[in-house]
């Protein structure tokens, strides 16, 4: 079996309306440290998923398709979305598409370009934040812009 590291575009970061979790983190998983996610821009090279950790993002055109999907393991939440002042000044008349915040389901455990205790899931965050899925999940992003996103192929230890 192979599964699929995902490294998304990094197009910003955390805003000031970001609220982080606690004490659910021990029995959540590291999604439940943003508890509500305020992405702010700084770039964006045209991606549909995104990336600030430990959140990821997706947008609108993949969120609905996703939705329309057999796929289950995962959720999506509404967030806020800004531009950065320097997003601003050096893309001015740039639109930025409607995004949502994507999160994975599944848990799994990544080693260099190892797994363990996968939960079979299509979507997977490991514990420290890292995007895993399965072909079948890759095959369905490739049908959209993820031009940015670093892939590594992993194998089962």
């Amino acid at each position: 079996m192979i599964l699929y590291f995902l490294e998304p575009e990094v197009s910003g970061g955390h805003g000031e309306y970001t609220i982080y979790g606690t004490e659910e983190i021990a029995t959540e998983g590291i999604s439940e440290k943003v508890k509500y996610l305020h992405y702010e821009f700084e770039g964006w090279l045209g991606d549909d998923l995104l990336e600030s950790t430990p959140a990821f993002i997706i947008s609108s055109k993949l969120g609905t398709e996703l939705e329309n999907s057999d796929f289950i393991d995962y959720k999506l939440e509404e967030c806020l979305i800004t531009k950065s002042d320097e997003f601003i000044e050096m893309y001015p008349d740039k639109e930025i598409p409607t995004f949502r915040r994507f999160i994975p389901l599944g848990t799994i455990e990544v080693e260099e370009e190892n797994f363990k205790n996968w939960s079979g899931y299509h979507f997977c965050l490991s514990p420290k934040g890292e995007l895993v899925v399965t072909q079948e999940a890759l095959d369905f992003l490739n049908r959209f812009s993820i031009d940015n996103c670093f892939i590594t192929p992993l194998t089962q230890e």
